[in-house]
């Protein structure tokens, strides 16, 4: 059934559209009114939140403030000395073993062995050595801490996690206690772990390795926690009722929901470990830290850029490996 309009209302209808289409006329005096309406009013907690910055900022730069120690009489300063030790650093130079023994083992047999000697080769009237640099050595060495050091806190991490996250705790005081063991080694650096262990087990790879893994595990606990209580708890209750243990129920229904959570996060820290474990190398632990303390300690500075530039090119490559990993598999 459809319904005829009169004359009347029919022009009174095309008349409201009309008028609906036309855009409303602009008021220019309510426009000037807010574009030249004054400053807004500052409440009495709004001073006293700018006074409590301008205090925090006052008391940082007089913590931060140069002592006549550090040889800085004007603002250029600084400035002069970085560009000064940017000239002893040119050009970049690497050390050159004069023989390094290469060899390669799998499950504690040799698989390949070689020497690899030191030559020289002339180029555009310069001489220039060829041979094993001992800084490719030191990255790997250090990239081997960072995996293993990784590792070490995953497998510390898991069954962790578990216990601090509040949809699989199994009481309400063991999550609190294992929240506060956790806050406890978040709070402690890696080189003050790496200071323990080095007065501990002496100097070493092992060294760095057991600290990366023990000031990894707090903060890689509570991320994990974290991907934990975001799952579905539909899944966990349907893996509990066909009578699943409290394992089975963590295989099955925790860890496929949280997974690519666990693999992110780990990539992360394996990338921060590599970073970590250079200045770990300062106090013993070995990796490039300690070469690099090695060339600062003697002055070798042209050494020390061409052993940062290593490490440079070695964490980029890191860095696209892990952006490839988290493209594929998450």
């Amino acid at each position: 059934m459809t319904t005829k309009l009169t004359p009347t209302a029919a022009a009174l209808s095309s008349s409201k559209t009309q008028s609906n289409e036309k855009e409303a006329p602009v008021d220019v005096e309510s426009v000037r009114a807010q574009l030249l309406r004054p400053y807004p009013s500052i409440s009495l907690r709004g001073i006293l939140i700018i006074l409590i910055v301008i205090g925090i900022l006052s008391w940082s730069l007089a913590g931060s403030e140069p002592s006549p120690a550090n040889r800085v009489n004007s603002i250029f300063d600084p400035f002069i000395a970085m560009g000064n030790l940017i000239g002893r650093m040119l050009p970049p130079t690497f050390e050159v073993d004069r023989v390094r023994n290469v060899s390669i083992d799998l499950f504690g047999n040799q698989v390949l062995s070689f020497a690899i000697e030191r030559s020289t080769l002339q180029l555009f009237g310069a001489n220039w050595q060829i041979g094993w640099l001992p800084v490719i050595s030191a990255v790997f060495e250090t990239i081997q801490m960072a995996i293993i050091g990784t590792i070490g806190a995953v497998l510390m991490a898991l069954p962790l996690s578990l216990l601090a996250a509040r949809n699989t705790s199994p009481h309400p005081a063991i999550y609190q206690i294992v929240r506060l063991v956790l806050n406890f080694m978040r709070s402690i650096p890696e080189l003050v772990f790496a200071l323990l262990f080095v007065a501990a087990i002496g100097l070493g790879p092992f060294t760095g390795v057991l600290a990366l893994a023990f000031g990894s595990v707090g903060s890689l606990t509570r991320v994990f926690s974290e991907a934990i209580e975001q799952i579905d708890p539909a899944q966990v209750n349907a893996v509990k009722a066909t009578g699943a243990s409290g394992i089975q129920n963590f295989v099955y229904a925790v860890i496929p929901q949280a997974l690519p959570l666990f693999i992110s996060y780990t990539i992360i820290f394996f990338e921060s470990n590599v970073r970590h474990a250079t200045i770990l190398g300062y106090v013993g632990a070995g990796g490039v830290g300690f070469l690099l303390f090695k060339y600062t300690g003697t002055s070798a500075y042209d050494m020390l850029l061409g052993a940062t530039l290593v490490l440079v090119v070695a964490v980029t490559i890191i860095d696209r490996f892990s952006s490839w990993l988290r493209a594929r598999f998450i």
